[in-house]
């Protein structure tokens, strides 16, 4: 029960400021940034927002298990690369 308030009140914590933030810097790295598959005609904000507070609650409750997840992702994004470059080496 601890864990979870401790999550709502980081996750509300982190939405509140993503959402104050928006028109200024953060705003204005996201339309820099993004590929234009991820951009939108709507506001992105709530979109953003959520995810960066969902993400940023969970680091702060489990950052063992983030750190391991994202180092699983890296790990595989980097593999995958290596074995792409390695075929279209082989292609051509």
């Amino acid at each position: 029960m601890t864990v979870t308030l401790i999550w709502l009140i980081v996750f509300a914590l982190i939405l509140t400021l993503t959402l104050r933030g928006w028109d200024g810097g953060l705003g204005n790295f996201f339309e820099r940034k993004m590929p234009a598959a991820f951009k939108s005609s709507r506001d992105d904000r709530w979109i953003w927002g959520i995810a960066l507070a969902v993400l940023g609650a969970t680091f702060v409750v489990k950052p063992i298990s983030m750190l391991m997840t994202l180092l699983l992702l890296a790990l595989i994004v980097w593999g995958i690369t290596k074995l792409v470059r390695w075929g279209l080496a082989k292609a051509h």
